[in-house]
């Protein structure tokens, strides 16, 4: 809607699971008036001490639950297959709002594989209608 702006309500959730575990992250809904927007995601791909092998995989912001297919915001990220290297993205001073009444997750696609630990962190605010 083109009147959208914040009404209270600044979330933050994140997801730092353990080596070769999906992270996943979800902001639960408010109400049926209101919606969440994400203002800013950082997300981290990282190898063990012991070396990885590469992986190259997505992760996705949801307009809903886990698993969902209704893509706010994209990306491809990919890590080498060396100890201790890191990849990331972070993204500040966005405006991808989601469905009224509707969760918001932030999640890899899967698990990045051994000595991989992978990382989501978005936030945003809550609009009103």
């Amino acid at each position: 809607a083109a009147n959208q702006g914040p009404s209270g309500g600044v979330w933050s959730v994140h997801h730092v699971p353990a080596a070769n575990t999906q992270a996943t992250a979800t902001k639960a809904l408010v109400d049926a008036t209101t919606r969440n927007v994400c203002t800013w995601i950082t997300i981290k791909l990282v190898a063990g001490a012991t070396a990885p092998t590469a992986v190259n995989t997505s992760v996705s912001l949801i307009d809903g639950a886990t698993a969902g297919t209704t893509y706010l915001w994209r990306a491809t990220i990919s890590l080498p297959a060396v100890a201790g290297s890191d990849t990331g993205i972070a993204l500040t001073n966005l405006w991808l709002p989601g469905s009224v009444n509707t969760a918001m997750t932030l999640e890899f696609l899967a698990a990045g594989g051994a000595n991989t630990i992978e990382s989501v962190s978005f936030g945003g605010v809550v609009a009103a209608e």
